[in-house]
């Protein structure tokens, strides 16, 4: 079995970080909602999100858009039960053939064969085909992958250990990965010609990454995460994690864009200080996960997430970071997906994030 070692020869080119890109707090979300109406719930992304509208991950329609589910169609060794709601790896005799199958699609360079079907993911499909015409004319749109080390540490093998923990797997799980990236990324760009794509490696299992049960390397995490990075095709990258890590390896990675739950773990990603500040000098963007993905949100008002962002700010200011440069280099988020809180919630956390977004580029940049 040939495995491809240069994955940008296979891949295309990396991520950009010139420093071109200065949203100035424009609205974006992570991508999960908890509505099962398919073109209700794109229709909210594109009315709440004029800027980098997003296509929504529809959780709670199909299991299949389970997060893990979702992009694990067509990996190597992969089964699914629906009806027990089970993902995992059979790592078996039998996953040779599929091991050859999968590299040779690689070396053909055959994306199709790493193509997203519409049963797992519904709000793509319909983003990019039914309404693809209403993304004519815009300069952003975003889509979203799971990244391999939470898909590598949640997706265990047949005797329930972790898939990362297996070379072989972990291998085509990176990879896999990546070409799903790459299809999507390129089907998104034939949705919105003229609009730049930015793509995010959601990696929530970050937060356990150094823990004495997770036997992950930082060089394994950044290298991973990298290589995805690297081969998604996507115009701009990003980075999400919805809780406290070691934000020094995500900074690592060289993402352009790192985006954290900035409504409750500010002070944690503050800290950070240096690789914030270095960061933001080549050219690179926080999107500040400000808005509560909970029913917290109804309790909130724009003022005051606004006032805790600013809050941080001065906190950066005050160690040396520009501020008007990281107030050019801010995206506004929810704080994670919306897929697991009520559709009430989720629609009342959507605008709260345009309001937000508003009010502080009216502040900065009227």
């Amino acid at each position: 079995m040939v495995v491809p070692e240069n994955v940008e020869e296979i891949y295309g080119v990396g991520p950009r970080t010139d420093g071109s890109f200065e949203p100035r707090f424009a609205a974006t979300a992570i991508g999960s909602l908890p509505h099962t109406d398919v073109s209700g719930a794109c229709r909210l992304m594109l009315e709440n999100l004029p800027e980098i509208p997003v296509w929504p991950q529809l959780v709670k329609r199909s299991f299949l858009e389970n997060m893990y589910v979702q992009y694990s169609e067509g990996l190597p060794g992969i089964r699914i039960d629906t009806a027990a709601e089970r993902v995992w790896f059979d790592s078996g005799p039998g996953i040779e053939t599929e091991l050859e199958e999968f590299y040779q699609g690689i070396i053909e360079e055959d994306f199709e064969r790493f193509a997203i079907s519409e049963s797992y993911a519904s709000g793509l499909a319909m983003f990019t085909d039914e309404l693809a015409g209403e993304l004519a004319g815009l300069s952003f749109v975003k889509g979203q992958v799971t990244g391999p080390i939470s898909f590598g540490l949640t997706v265990t093998d047949e005797n329930k250990r972790a898939s990362l923990y297996n070379e072989t797997l972990e291998e085509a799980i990176v990879k896999g990965l990546t070409l799903k990236a790459r299809w999507q990324s390129d089907r998104l760009k034939k949705a919105a010609p003229g609009a730049e794509v930015i793509l995010f490696v959601d990696e929530p299992y970050l937060v356990s990454v150094g823990s004495a049960l997770i036997s992950v390397s930082r060089e394994q995490v950044v290298e991973d995460i990298s290589e995805c990075l690297r081969g998604c095709g996507a115009d701009l990258t990003g980075i999400h994690c919805c809780g406290n890590t070691d934000w020094s390896i995500v900074f690592e990675t060289g993402a352009d864009i790192v985006n954290f739950d900035a409504f409750d773990f500010m002070e944690g990603f503050t800290a950070y200080v240096e690789d914030i500040a270095r960061h933001l000098e080549r050219g690179g963007t926080i999107a500040w996960g400000i808005v509560p993905n909970s029913e917290k949100v109804l309790e909130a008002g724009a003022e005051e997430l606004a006032g805790r962002l600013e809050s941080a700010f001065d906190t950066l200011a005050e160690s040396g970071v520009d501020r008007e440069l990281l107030a050019r280099r801010s995206i506004i988020t929810p704080a994670c997906g919306l897929g697991p809180t009520t559709t009430a919630s989720a629609e009342a956390a959507l605008a709260m994030n345009r309001e937000v977004a508003e009010l502080l580029r009216g502040r900065y940049f009227a």
